[in-house]
């Protein structure tokens, strides 16, 4: 499909009301139409199927074109190595956590090639912009989250560029994830952590806003934090 094309899907799928919300909830530079994530989806499955070529070299303009061409990317038969080099550059175009956490979460070939995918974790981690750092911490959230990669997740939270809000915010809701995932493990790292007071603090609100954390450990954590 050409861009043309896929920008008209994208028009036909997008309402006034969704706009007007997703630029409430959504700061970035670039336009808003206003289109559901999973119609997205599916569009972009279409485009992958269809033949992305012409959609992924143009120019994006919008926050749904960009994502359509993260889920292209996710959703292609490509070799890794070559899935691996576009996702990277991709992580370049992002300015918010929309487009930043939903391609995150599709890219299924980074759970299945966990090992072979570290070093481009690791240039992630240290890029200067920020939302490439959230791109790598959503990743380890979304396909890392197993007691065999803990320590890698928290050298990752100890060593990235912190600071910034979508990147802190990034790293508390990873570490929420990990105590609910493998408690005993995060329970040790935050007890000897350095990491600043304001992201300890984001890291207890996550965890009380869990389902999964029973409310006597809840009090807890109201009582005395996670550290």
């Amino acid at each position: 499909m050409t861009y043309e094309e896929v920008v008209s899907e994208i028009e036909k799928l997008s309402t006034e009301k969704l706009k007007k919300f997703t630029e409430k909830l959504t700061p970035t530079h670039d336009r808003v139409y206003g289109a559901r994530v999973p119609d997205l989806r599916a569009l972009a499955k279409r485009v992958a199927a269809a033949g992305a070529e012409d959609f992924l070299a143009h120019e994006k303009f919008s926050l749904e074109e960009k994502m359509v061409h993260g889920f292209v990317l996710c959703y292609q038969k490509l070799p890794f190595g070559e899935f691996s080099q576009k996702i990277a550059a991709f992580a370049e175009q992002m300015d918010n956590w929309a487009v930043c956490d939903c391609v995150a979460a599709t890219c299924k070939a980074v759970g299945k090639n966990a090992e072979a995918f570290l070093p481009v974790l690791d240039s992630l981690l240290a890029d200067e912009k920020p939302f490439s750092r959230r791109f790598a911490l959503v990743l380890l959230l979304d396909h890392y989250m197993e007691e065999r990669w803990a320590e890698k997740i928290f050298a990752a939270c100890d060593g990235v560029k912190r600071g910034e809000y979508y990147v802190d915010m990034a790293i508390a809701w990873l570490l929420s994830v990990c105590w609910v995932k493998m408690p005993e493990k995060t329970k040790n790292y935050l007890a000897g952590c350095a990491l600043e007071e304001d992201i300890l603090k984001k890291t207890a609100r996550k965890i009380l806003e869990s389902r999964r954390v029973s409310e006597a450990e809840k009090q807890n954590i109201r009582k005395n934090g996670v550290k």
